[in-house]
Formats: C-alpha cells, sequence, structure tokens
C-alpha cells in the first residue's frame, strides 16, 4: 500500500489535502478478457522477481462505472516510463499520455458528467480519462511521491484481495462508483481489500451526506476509546497501520497472540502479518530542477491523537529515518531470524500458559492455537535462516 503526496501541477491550484492511497500487488495481473479492469492471479509458479511482474491499483474520485484501474508493472506505475536522469518536458509527458491511451488501461472507463463535459472535441474520451489519471493513476512519480508499506502475502491471500477488487469494480458497473472524501474513498478500498486477507477489520464505506459523515465521526471516538480501528479513512493512517501490521503485531509468545484478534484469524488461515518482508520504501517525485511539469506537494494529511492514538512520530520515522530492519531485506530477515528463535527460546509450557487464561478465554482454543503458533513460529525460523543464506551468498 502506498500513501502519495499532494498532487501540484506547475501554474495550478495544488491538489487535495489528503493525498492519495493505492496498492501494489506482486502476483496479480490485468484479465485480457475483460472490458472493464479486473484481476486474476498469475500462473502458479511464474516468476514475480521480474520487475515488471505485478499491477498498480488506483482509485479515482473522477471514475463513474469503475473503482479503480490497473496499470501493469512498477515502471509504468510510479514512474511512467521515466528515467531518473531523464527531464520530465511537456513533450515526455504527453508522450506517456499518448502510451497510456494506446495501452488500452484506460479502456472501457466513463467517468462523471461534469467532468467529461469539460472535454475538448478535439480529444478522444480515452485520451480525456488517462489526462484526468496521469500523476494520480498512472506514473505517480512525475507529481509525487509514494510511501510504500510492503506486506508479504501467500497465493490465497492475494487471491482473497483480487476477488474483493474485482467484485467492488462489477458493483460499479451495476450501479456506478460514490466517491466521498470522509465516508468512501481510495483508502477505505485499499483497505478492504486486504480486509478480505484477513489483514484486519474492514471499515463501512458509507455514501454522502452529512449523516454517513457523522457517523463515521462517532466511529473514531468509540474507537478510540476502545484502541480499535475506526471508519474514518486516509492515505496515511492507512500507510501506518500496514507497517504497523507487518511489524507490530505480538508474536514472541502464544498467550499474547492468541488475544490478538487479528493474529488469531490469519492463523487459522495458515499466516501471520508480522514476519520477514513487511519493508518500507520511498519512490520520489520525479526531481524537481528536471520537472517541468510538476512541484512537491505536501505530504498526506495523517490523523493523530497525541498520547491517545498518536500515530504521527510513526510517520515521521517511516518517511524521514527509517531503520534498517524495515528498509533493507538482509538487516529484516537477521532482526525476525532474531525475533523468531527468541521466541522459542521463551517459550513457556501448555500447562502454564492455560493457568494465565481469563475465565472468558475458551481453554480448548487456546489449545490448539498454541500448537499451531509454535509450529508456524518454528518453520518461520528454518524458512528465515534459508533465506539469510541466499541473501549472504549473493552478497559475497
Amino acid at each position: 500500500m502506498c500513501a502519495v503526496t499532494q498532487l501540484h501541477q506547475i501554474g495550478a491550484k495544488p491538489g487535495g489535502w489528503g493525498g492519495h492511497a493505492t496498492l501494489f500487488i506482486n502476483g496479480a495481473e490485468i484479465d485480457p478478457g475483460a472490458s472493464y479492469p479486473r484481476l486474476r492471479l498469475v500462473a502458479d509458479g511464474a516468476d514475480l522477481s521480474d520487475p515488471d511482474s505485478g499491477v498498480g491499483i488506483s482509485v479515482n474520485k473522477i471514475f463513474d462505472n469503475v473503482t479503480w484501474v490497473a496499470i501493469p508493472g512498477r515502471d509504468e506505475f510510479f514512474r511512467g516510463g521515466l528515467a531518473a536522469e531523464q527531464p520530465l518536458t511537456r513533450d515526455f509527458y504527453d508522450a506517456a499520455i499518448q502510451k497510456a491511451t494506446a495501452a488500452g488501461w484506460f479502456r472501457g472507463i466513463g467517468i462523471k458528467d461534469p467532468v467529461m463535459r469539460q472535454r475538448p472535441s478535439a480529444i478522444s474520451s480515452e485520451e480525456f480519462v488517462v489526462r484526468h489519471s496521469v500523476g494520480t493513476d498512472f506514473a505517480l512519480n512525475f507529481a509525487r511521491t509514494a510511501y510504500s508499506a510492503r506486506l508479504p502475502m501467500n497465493r490465497d491471500a492475494i487471491g482473497k484481495v483480487i476477488a474483493y477488487l474485482n467484485g467492488a469494480n462489477e458493483s460499479a458497473q451495476k450501479s456506478g462508483y460514490t466517491w466521498n472524501m470522509y465516508t468512501n474513498n481510495c483508502s477505505h478500498v485499499a483497505h478492504n481489500a486486504l480486509a478480505a486477507a484477513g489483514v484486519w477489520d474492514p471499515k463501512v464505506a458509507r455514501g454522502p451526506g452529512a449523516m454517513n459523515v457523522a457517523r463515521d465521526v462517532l466511529s473514531v471516538a468509540r474507537a478510540l476509546a476502545l484502541s480499535q480501528m475506526s471508519d474514518f479513512s486516509f492515505p496515511a493512517n492507512s500507510f501506518v497501520r500496514l507497517y504497523e501490521a507487518g511489524n507490530g503485531r505480538p508474536i514472541d509468545d502464544a498467550l499474547a497472540a492468541f488475544r490478538n484478534h487479528d493474529v488469531r484469524r490469519t492463523m487459522g488461515d495458515g499466516w501471520i502479518t508480522t514476519g520477514p518482508g513487511a519493508l518500507i520504501a520511498s519512490y520520489p517525485i520525479h526531481d524537481p530542477t528536471r520537472n517541468q511539469m510538476f512541484a512537491p506537494g505536501r505530504d498526506p494529511f495523517l490523523f493523530s491523537v497525541p498520547m491517545l492514538w498518536d500515530k504521527a512520530n510513526t510517520y515521521t520515522m517511516l518517511t524521514r529515518d527509517a531503520p534498517p530492519f524495515v528498509t533493507d531485506l538482509a538487516a529484516n530477515l537477521a532482526h525476525y531470524r532474531k525475533r523468531y528463535a527468541t521466541t522459542l527460546a521463551s517459550q513457556r509450557s501448555l500447562k502454564d500458559e492455560l493457568a494465565t487464561l481469563s475465565g472468558n478465554e475458551d481453554e480448548e482454543e487456546f489449545r490448539i492455537f498454541y500448537g499451531r503458533f509454535y509450529a508456524y513460529i518454528a518453520d518461520e525460523l528454518k524458512r528465515t535462516d534459508t533465506r539469510l543464506a541466499q541473501s549472504r551468498r549473493l552478497a559475497s
């Protein structure tokens, strides 16, 4: 998941203060037989290390008959085919629009009537959609910096993400897509796609209107009081939450893990979100000294409550001074190798753990969880040892 900065085209008014949220899914590909954007799993055993594998997913508030568009490959999604040393000129910008139009990535996508009525007669409808999407739905780094939180998933989990996204576009084909800044935005779609894989609880995506905004405000207050997740959704907050899901959940003893309902949910499917490979990466806006089209925009808005629900310090750390264990794979593997080994070395007996269960916790359910949890940690330790050895061989 990426949280991206504000869009600010030179000579124009800056874009929304909330920024933007996108997904990049390695293991998915565009379904070429569909008349509107749909995804499918890549063939089992496909090489996912290819730099052009995967698809970027972006929601745009101007879309009418779909919720999201899919762009193939990291280079097109983030860089728009622009090399770091090249200048972003008007000619290259226009060429990127023509390339995206010819590629058919936006074929079958309709946009809201008030926007479409602004289309000059000399520009085709599809090119007009692309011109409103560059820097937001593809070629993100023409205009924005993208802060990315990565989360490794197995094939089954990716399949659930794809199914959710396809369902969202199927629904929009039937009844349209209604975007709302607070109650149904790009972060809701990305969040709920990951929720479909069990990463966290889903959010309620509501329609427009003051009553629905009020319901979201109440959900925020309730979430703060109960230390749960609210229905308010902002790109920067979603970025921090995915980092926390990938690195901050309890995997150090069985009882703490059992008491975390997110861990229990994914453990039932045979995995835990916190583990090796949950890295942070930044894809910066094209160098302003070589960028004739866009100026750097502000960071996306972050909702944070100091002393109660403080996400600001975490966001600043991740985007300005992230530690090596979340930016470097070798350091990340070493970190989790140590963490897994410590978990196994400090394992308490099932009898001792059962003695600390509270009255409302199911003993038989915990017995099953206990066995699965420590078997999973042992397997992950072996897998991490193998990956560390491979990493060291490649580095030598």
